[in-house]
């Protein structure tokens, strides 16, 4: 593993239904063969030209820029269909926001290099990975594994039907674990790691007026999101929340290079498309995620901005402790005083930036 080993010893210590059986169930889960999935790649570098541990710092740039530039070129188009799907009209991104897109992207490249630093400085060395990860024992480590698959498969079937089962699939099993089930929870536990993080530091961020206005409020002088604007944070606050929040997830989860540079990929993927600013049903990252575009965009309007402080993944954080906006929450409290849902004449009075008196 990077950086430090999974801590098999506490398990180890653990009282184990497997070992009051025979060597020959045992024996019989535990895989003979090497048999890795179709994503495992016997390489020592996923591409020749560039080391693994550099590849988990450029993909998630790569992927920002790319996919940035997808929606920024939707913005530029109008397309009559995604046009439609707008959160906000083209025009307020000039009019209400207080960055200019050069200024947007100035301090975006200046967040990257400075995360790129300090991954190469934090990450080990590509001979370190090598030792730890390529040439790691699989065998090895799936004979440790059987018996504790033995055990959570008694603890969950009893030991009777739980010992017919091991003794039909019992290294499918044990290979599905090692392959699948173990990974998968370790990504699951890292988007939940980053989420709390980047939760509470958010939330901190905006309680107390001293960290808001020397930090946060750049990010906040975007009204109206953009996907370029996804990173335009204060160099203090993109190295917090989003560098620090990223590495405590890869080293708090156990994971490898390769699965932190899959996490970072998806974390950057989800950030860029949460500011999007377009309703799209279709977006994966809309389509199974509650936090989205549009559960983002209320945290930038201000009356909405002591909301939605849970970010890139889940909501759960803001539901649990009060602070979740749905849209139609937003849309009743930003009516102004004197209007009715039926459409009845307004009374709010426009100011520079398109808000209401009242709402600032």
């Amino acid at each position: 593993m990077t950086m430090f080993d999974f801590p098999t010893g506490w398990i180890d210590r653990l009282p184990s239904f497997a070992a009051s059986h025979n060597a020959t169930l045992l024996n019989r889960i535990t895989p003979q063969t090497f048999n890795p999935p179709w994503y495992y790649i016997a390489r020592e570098r996923i591409h020749p030209a560039i080391s693994d541990t550099a590849l988990s710092l450029a993909a998630p740039i790569i992927v920002y820029w790319i996919v940035s530039s997808v929606f920024h070129f939707l913005d530029v188009m109008e397309f009559p269909y995604f046009e439609k799907r707008r959160i906000h009209e083209s025009a307020e991104t000039k009019s209400r926001n207080r960055a200019t897109l050069s200024q947007v992207l100035w301090a975006v490249i200046f967040q990257q290099i400075v995360q790129t630093i300090t991954g190469f400085i934090v990450l080990e060395s590509e001979k370190d990975v090598l030792r730890t990860e390529y040439y790691k024992d699989h065998m090895a480590s799936l004979r440790w594994l059987a018996p504790r698959v033995a055990d959570v498969t008694f603890a969950l079937l009893g030991q009777s039907a739980g010992r017919r089962v091991l003794e039909a699939a019992g290294p499918r099993i044990t290979e599905w674990f090692y392959w699948w089930g173990i990974p998968a929870l370790q990504l699951f536990l890292g988007c939940c790691v980053i989420d709390t993080w980047q939760y509470w530091l958010h939330r901190i961020m905006h309680t107390y007026p001293v960290l808001y206005r020397h930090f946060h409020s750049h990010h906040h002088r975007l009204y109206v999101p953009f996907a370029f604007g996804a990173l335009y944070n204060h160099p203090v606050e993109g190295l917090l929340l989003d560098t620090l929040g990223a590495g405590i997830a890869q080293f708090a989860t156990f994971m490898t290079i390769r699965q932190a540079t899959l996490l970072f990929t998806i974390s950057s993927w989800k950030t860029v498309d949460d500011h999007c600013g377009y309703r799209l049903w279709w977006d994966p990252c809309q389509m199974f995620f509650a936090n989205n575009a549009d559960y983002h965009d209320i945290h930038h309007q201000t009356y909405g901005i002591k909301a939605n402080f849970a970010q890139p993944f889940f909501t759960n954080w803001d539901y649990f402790l009060g602070t979740q906006m749905t849209r139609e929450q937003a849309e009743k409290r930003h009516l102004p005083k004197g209007t009715i849902a039926n459409g009845a004449p307004s009374t709010k009075v426009a100011t520079a930036n398109g808000e209401s008196k009242k709402d600032l």
